[in-house]
């Protein structure tokens, strides 16, 4: 016997399709109650020890500092990093030179980092300071936040810090007039959105074991970020068109003659199985997040909507048993409320989803 055909004797059995009801509602059950989490869901804060810069120490010795980038590229949301190419320089007055304990605080495989300076020794300029600029192309770590994917948002950060001189001696001061991005800078499968440059200190809880310090240790830090974004038509196109026309598919079950019912059951039971495989597509591309993202909450919908599709197709097998016309009417006409019902649904609740924050 075919496979639709046993689904065609569950629907016929009472107490199978109690079975299967009850399944299918529990199921549904632990969507909405995963949905609803999701929804209240909150990113955890990253770090709370950076804070913004303010009131420089006049002790400290100020360097100022600014950032072009050239290249970014290898964007990989699953492994949290990027590598970027960027011009760095600092301009400086006094004993200390800010590039000789530079630390890329986000940086990874510092190993694999390159960095090049312009200069053998630091330039003398003019108005007295001194001036040093580094070519640096490396690696960097990037706590993706993903809620919104994929119509989200990334701050691509490049952080800065002295390994050696506290807050009180060296002070980063953000040079955002000549910082920036190249013209030819692009990076595929996103926007760029603009940048931002800022100084900030960092306090960290540990003295690291110098007791000169105090109980806590403040270092001046500088902020690089720039900001990009997933274009609208990678969702509409790539992600959700997908999505629409499988579960318009299960629809289908619900236009055909009440007498088909292997066909009715078929149909969403199917699309139900390619909702799992297009959800497990693009989540193989993502981190391990413990919370739902944007495109998650809508395939909840989607498998919400298909299995009304099927419970309708089994909890009316029965009543067209006998081929009544007026039972066939009237299951007809309850398929059409459902299709309109679950046609508001999806777009209501799509629209919703990327209108909330």
């Amino acid at each position: 016997m075919r496979f639709p055909g046993y689904l065609y004797l569950f629907a016929r059995n009472s107490t199978t399709r109690k079975v299967l009801i009850a399944i299918f509602c529990t199921a549904l059950l632990a969507l909405l109650i995963q949905l609803g989490v999701g929804v209240s869901a909150q990113l955890p804060v990253r770090s709370d020890t950076l804070k913004p810069f303010e009131d420089i120490p006049a002790q400290a010795e100020q360097v100022e500092t600014g950032i072009f980038a050239m290249n970014l590229y290898n964007l990989d949301t699953s492994s949290n990093t990027y590598y970027a190419d960027f011009y760095i320089w600092f301009k400086w007055k006094g004993d200390i030179d800010p590039t000789a304990n530079l630390e890329y605080t986000n940086g990874v495989e510092d190993w694999g980092a390159i960095s090049t300076p312009a200069y053998e020794e630091p330039e003398k300029m003019p108005d007295g300071r001194f001036y040093q600029v580094l070519r640096v192309e490396g690696r960097f770590a990037q706590p993706f936040a993903l809620s919104r994917y994929p119509i989200d948002q990334q701050n691509l950060r490049i952080l800065i810090e002295n390994s050696v001189y506290t807050a009180n001696q060296l002070a980063y001061v953000a040079d955002k007039e000549q910082s920036g991005y190249s013209s030819d800078l692009s990076i595929p499968g996103w926007k760029i959105q603009g940048f931002d440059l800022s100084n900030l200190v960092r306090e960290y809880t540990s003295n690291f074991g110098d007791t000169r310090l105090g109980e806590t240790a403040e270092y001046s830090s500088m902020q690089y970020s720039l900001t990009v974004s997933r274009p609208i038509s990678f969702f509409v196109w790539k992600l959700l068109l997908p999505l629409i026309i499988v579960v318009v598919t299960s629809w289908g079950a619900l236009l055909l003659n009440p007498k088909h019912v292997d066909s009715r059951i078929i149909l969403p039971v199917t699309a139900l199985l390619t909702t799992v495989f297009l959800q497990q597509s693009y989540s193989s591309t993502l981190p391990d997040v413990g919370y739902l993202v944007l495109l998650d909450k809508i395939y909840a919908i989607a498998y919400v909507l298909i299995i009304v599709s099927i419970l309708e197709a089994i909890v009316t097998a029965d009543r067209i048993k006998d081929e009544k016309l007026e039972e066939i009417a009237q299951v007809v006409r309850l398929d059409r409320m459902i299709l309109v019902i679950q046609t508001a649904a999806l777009v209501v609740g799509v629209g919703l989803l990327l209108l909330l924050p």
